[in-house]
């Protein structure tokens, strides 16, 4: 599946471009054999160059001035939602218990602590690091030696292929 959406018209972009509202798009790739990647561009223009973010912008605050057919702040919710939880799903650095035990109990840090050396803690302490009931190369898995592939849920797909198509072209088609 390779589809592009237009999530609606944000506002906030630097007028001394020449406008303050930016259309985004999001580029949605499902590979035959089950990766996700989700990216996105914030206005983009012809020649490549894009009023706002582009990549992983789902990172950014997105102000919606106005939304495209289909989209409303709960499918956005739920949108950033699934690109949260399973962009580059072949990526993964923990087992699926060291994940889900992540997810439940995330770790704290500030700079210039490391997420990965907090992570190895707080999974070393609940008995997960390494994970005895995740077999890699026939030795128990220590979380971040390999990237890990997550399954993505045929619902998942399903409700990303149901995702309106943009109504409009993006400069880069």
């Amino acid at each position: 599946m390779l589809k592009t959406v237009r999530i609606g018209t944000l506002k906030g972009f630097d007028r001394s471009l020449g406008d303050a509202r930016a259309s985004l798009f999001c580029r949605i790739s499902v590979t035959p054999d089950g990766r996700l990647s989700i990216t996105g561009v914030e206005g983009p223009r012809n020649g490549g160059n894009c009023a706002g973010g582009c990549g992983q912008v789902v990172m950014h605050a997105w102000e919606v001035a106005q939304y495209a057919p289909g989209w409303d702040a709960e499918k956005v919710a739920e949108f950033r939602a699934v690109w949260d939880r399973w962009h580059l799903n072949d990526m993964t650095a923990g087992s699926p218990a060291q994940e889900a035990h992540l997810r439940a109990h995330p770790v704290a840090f500030k700079y210039p602590e490391s997420h990965y050396t907090k992570a190895c803690e707080a999974l070393a302490a609940a008995g997960l690091n390494p994970d005895p009931a995740h077999l890699v190369n026939g030795k128990p898995y220590s979380y971040g030696s390999a990237w890990l592939r997550e399954e993505l849920p045929a619902e998942v797909v399903a409700w990303l292929e149901a995702l309106p198509d943009s109504d409009l072209a993006p400069a880069w088609v």
